[in-house]
């Protein structure tokens, strides 16, 4: 039986390439709620992307810079059709050695550029595509000059982005409340197939399903029923296209309760019935109008190529 791959909202990162530091380019759609232990900055290279923090909600175009404190939940996605991003991860303990205050820093807000004088901004924007343009020409020391440049942007966080520094019992309510959020997250993940309820959620969770429907919305960007339907209406999709089954067992391990409701968000995604939808040859990713995670990355080469298109960002040539 066809099983959807389990969704990961907890991104482990790896640094390969140079010590402490992850980079790289990715086509991106959607990426659902996530977070990982590494300060993640994100510059737009192609389109305009759409960040959603427990906080905050904004928009950035080309050259414009989003940052993710380590343990912070984001969403993103595209608001066109496609968005090219450049991507830096750094563990915290990057630069400790020279300014240990980097490991309690929590910036106050993840829209960087929006707010700083537009030189600063610009100088910024240049050092960041630069790290990322040297990683991907990989040219003799350019893990230097990536150290060099990752050094370089954050002494210009820590100067021009409001940020404090958590003390023990911050640091702890935070990371329970990020925590909390993750166990809601996967579970959901893990049993949207199933009987599932908002108030079974917040009981487990000790807390009012006022809150949890609250905090759910803000964080996802729509209701805990919409998601977790959306969740299943993917589901229904792909054993429609990947198996024989019939439609009624297709809804009763999709999570559904008969084909009413499919049929009816199907209708209305595009156009088709649960038949025709299974018998056409159309590519699957063209007919599915809920958010579906969708990522493409590029490998060194590709991102090279991607970045030499866009030099008026700046950087080495």
């Amino acid at each position: 039986m066809y099983k959807k791959q389990e969704s990961k909202e907890y991104e482990k990162v790896s640094h390969t390439q140079v010590s402490n530091i992850n980079f790289f380019l990715v086509n991106l759609t959607y990426r659902p709620p996530h977070t990982h232990h590494d300060f993640e900055i994100i510059q737009a290279i192609e389109g305009e992307l759409h960040v959603k923090t427990l906080t905050e909600d904004f928009t950035i175009g080309p050259g414009e810079i989003a940052l993710f404190n380590p343990d912070t939940f984001h969403t993103l996605y595209s608001t066109g059709s496609h968005c090219i991003l450049l991507a830096i991860q750094a563990d915290p303990s990057f630069c400790a050695a020279h300014y240990p205050a980097i490991q309690h820093i929590q910036f106050d807000t993840a829209n960087v550029t929006s707010g700083i004088p537009f030189q600063e901004a610009l100088e910024m924007i240049h050092t960041c595509f630069n790290l990322g343009y040297n990683y991907c020409r990989g040219e003799v020391g350019f893990e230097l000059r990536c150290v060099s440049d990752l050094y370089r942007l954050f002494s210009y966080l820590v100067v021009h982005v409001p940020y404090h520094l958590e003390n023990e019992s911050e640091i702890f309510h935070s990371k329970e409340k990020e925590q909390r959020f993750a166990r809601i997250i996967t579970y959901i993940h893990q049993h949207y197939t199933e009987k599932l309820t908002l108030s079974e959620l917040a009981e487990s969770e000790n807390l009012s399903m006022t809150y949890l429907s609250h905090l759910f919305r803000d964080v996802v960007d729509m209701p805990f029923q919409e998601y977790v339907n959306s969740l299943r209406f993917e589901h229904a999709l792909l054993l429609l296209k990947k198996t024989n089954m019939s439609i009624t067992d297709i809804c009763l391990e999709s999570g559904f309760s008969d084909s009413k409701y499919l049929n009816k968000r199907l209708k209305a995604a595009c156009n088709l019935s649960l038949k025709d939808f299974r018998n056409t040859d159309s590519n699957l990713d063209k007919h599915v109008a809920d958010k579906g995670e969708e990522q493409f990355f590029y490998t060194p080469e590709e991102g090279l190529e991607i970045m030499r298109k866009h030099y008026h960002f700046g950087g080495d040539k």
